[in-house]
């Protein structure tokens, strides 16, 4: 894992999208001098405003924190669907492949619907 601090994580996240700290500042609800302290590193970063900012971005607040390198967000699964992965990987290669073909063919289905 690269060492980068948060601010850094941020500004390369506000410049991949295009946004400017004062577009950001708006969007949580701060000032842009208190977002520039964070991320400067002259104040902490309050747990609160992590989760707003990694909301704002798309971003998890782990990926913020340095706690992994993965910015993207985890995906929630439901009871049903964390049950379907458990029992799709009990299933041998080609089962699983069969699988995700019969999926893929919902999918069309519901797509001509």
């Amino acid at each position: 894992m690269d060492i980068q601090s948060v601010g850094d994580r941020i500004h390369n996240i506000i410049d991949d999208q295009n946004i400017t700290q004062t577009k950001l500042a708006k969007q949580i609800g701060i000032k842009l001098a208190t977002l520039n302290g964070y991320m400067t590193g002259r104040t902490k970063f309050p747990p609160e405003v992590i989760r707003l900012i990694a909301e704002e971005l798309d971003t998890s607040s782990d990926y913020l924190l340095g706690l992994t390198d993965t910015p993207e967000r985890p995906i929630r699964l439901s009871k049903t669907e964390k049950l379907m992965i458990k029992t799709l990987r009990t299933l041998y290669r080609d089962q699983q492949e069969a699988v995700h073909n019969q999926v893929q063919f919902f999918q069309k289905q519901n797509q001509r619907e």
